[in-house]
């Protein structure tokens, strides 16, 4: 299980990795990062896949993405420099929640 879980993380900072290297398409490089990016996305279903065998699909695919906005969320407040305002934190802050909740509810001893 804790290996599905391990996968579950690489998948989520695939993802986050190559959704957020797409800033630097305004460079003029569009074919590198995007290709960049679709490799990423690829590589993070492929790791999605693989922690689902032991992880419902449903709690999987809520942490992925609960987690990765999270984190690009962060990356583009400190590394991009864009701000929030108010109501954003509190769609995260709401998201989160219920995420756990999510969580907290699914049966795990199957």
């Amino acid at each position: 299980m804790l290996k599905a879980w391990f996968f579950l993380i690489l998948a989520i900072v695939s993802e986050v990795f190559g959704v957020s290297i797409m800033n630097y398409s305004k460079e003029g490089n569009e074919i590198f990062v995007y290709g960049f990016m679709f490799l990423m996305i690829g590589i993070a279903y492929y790791f999605m896949s693989l922690s689902i065998r032991k992880i419902s699909v449903g709690i999987a695919y809520a942490i992925w993405e609960i987690v990765g906005l999270s984190l690009i969320t962060l990356i583009a407040l400190f590394i991009f420099d864009t701000s929030l305002k108010t109501q954003e934190y509190i769609g995260l802050a709401l998201a989160v929640i219920g995420i756990t909740l999510v969580n907290l509810g699914e049966d795990h001893n199957v």
